[in-house]
């Protein structure tokens, strides 16, 4: 950029196509999470987000933290504490997958390139989950941790990504199949693995402003490949007036929270009844304009509007069946602009966090990942 200087924030973003992540904290969202809002070892781990567009470096690390170093009973080849992880690429753009198993011993970790790992796929989640090296099952394990890191151009440092994380069902036994049905779908409905919630609340977004903030989210859905999922939306300014949106996307989506409704910019929510003393002034931030090639500073220094949002799925449908209240996933995103001058050029680096939300209540009809027009009624 010794020339040029991109006016918005999406320009930069196609230059850099992967959204950052950083700083993840599993709160809600899976009954995982613990009374003191730490995570624990679970038996299904999911990353809401790979991405192998180029220009960046994506890993995923999954660690065995039984120690048990016993030979088995079972295999005097294999000690107690050995498990199989199965890692479940979810295509972004068909929902199609990939998969690989690996064996972690007792305290054994992994940590694999996705670009190398799966090269055929550019964006997309993926999942992880234990499977007995004997029999191939899948099985209780709850010695499974997870990490995933990004580095990438424009990016201000490297960027953590924990997993949401799933314990297998209390009514297992250690070591128990966890698929009672026999259907190779991993169910997220408290038979096999932990539920999920049933409404998801972000506590804060800054409004969308052009060149300065892009909020954006990731959408997982958990009715199956082949279904649209709708989310209703319920957003709040910072003086509690509440407007109302709808999207739909299929299976898997990231999308800037502008292009679901209007009500997430800047523009919208200083038009409405807000409270003019609440909003973020973020010094030093701001796109420069060109003016006859010279690099001049915007002379006034953004106020970004923020709010909160509610999220519930309304209805996921298909060809052949629809399912109401589906069971989805979700990750807000945040993303500012920072930019570094000198006399000839302007650098610009992405500042990007991201969160899950909070849940409410809990609900039995999510399911990684189901094929078929029909939803997993199991």
């Amino acid at each position: 950029m010794d020339s040029q200087v991109p006016h918005t924030l999406s320009s930069i973003m196609n230059q850099f196509t992967s959204l950052a992540l950083a700083g993840v904290a599993v709160l809600g969202l899976a009954v995982s999470a613990s009374a003191d809002s730490l995570d624990r070892a679970g038996s299904l781990l999911l990353y809401p987000l790979f991405d192998n567009n180029r220009g960046g470096l994506y890993t995923i690390t999954v660690t065995n933290t039984n120690n048990d170093t016993t030979p088995s009973a079972q295999s005097q080849q294999l000690l107690n504490g050995t498990i199989d992880v199965e890692f479940v690429y979810i295509n972004g753009d068909n929902c199609l997958e990939f998969n690989r198993t690996r064996r972690l011993t007792p305290n054994d970790t992994i940590t694999v390139t996705t670009l190398l790992d799966n090269p055929n796929q550019a964006t997309g989640y993926a999942y992880v989950f234990a499977k007995s090296p004997i029999t191939g099952q899948a099985v209780n394990f709850d010695y499974l941790i997870g990490d995933s890191f990004q580095v990438a151009p424009f990016i201000s440092g490297g960027l953590d990504i924990p997993p949401i994380v799933f314990r297998a069902s209390s009514t297992f036994v250690p070591g128990a199949a966890t698929d009672i049905d026999n259907d190779g779908v991993r169910d997220l409905n408290g038979s096999e693995y932990e539920k999920v919630s049933d409404k998801l609340i972000v506590p804060r977004f800054f409004a969308d402003s052009q060149g300065v903030s892009e909020p954006g989210i990731i959408l997982i859905g958990l009715t199956g490949q082949a279904f649209t999922t709708i989310i209703n939306f319920l957003i709040y300014n910072d003086n509690e007036e509440v407007f109302s949106a709808q999207y739909s996307f299929d299976c898997w989506d990231r999308i800037l929270l502008r292009n679901i409704n209007g009500a997430f910019t800047n523009t919208f929510l200083q038009s409405t009844n807000h409270n003019p003393n609440e909003f973020v002034l973020f010094a030093g931030l701001g796109v420069p304009a060109l003016v006859g090639g010279p690099i001049i500073l915007p002379p006034v220094v953004p106020q970004l509007e923020y709010g909160w949002y509610r999220m519930d799925g309304a209805v996921a449908f298909s060809t052949a069946a629809s399912v109401s209240d589906p069971a989805f996933l979700a990750v807000n995103v945040e993303r500012l602009i920072t930019w570094n001058f000198d006399a000839k050029k302007a650098e610009g680096f992405v500042a990007a966090a991201a969160s899950l939300p909070y849940g409410v209540g809990e609900q039995a009809n999510g399911d990684l990942i189901q094929h078929g027009p029909f939803p997993d009624n199991n």
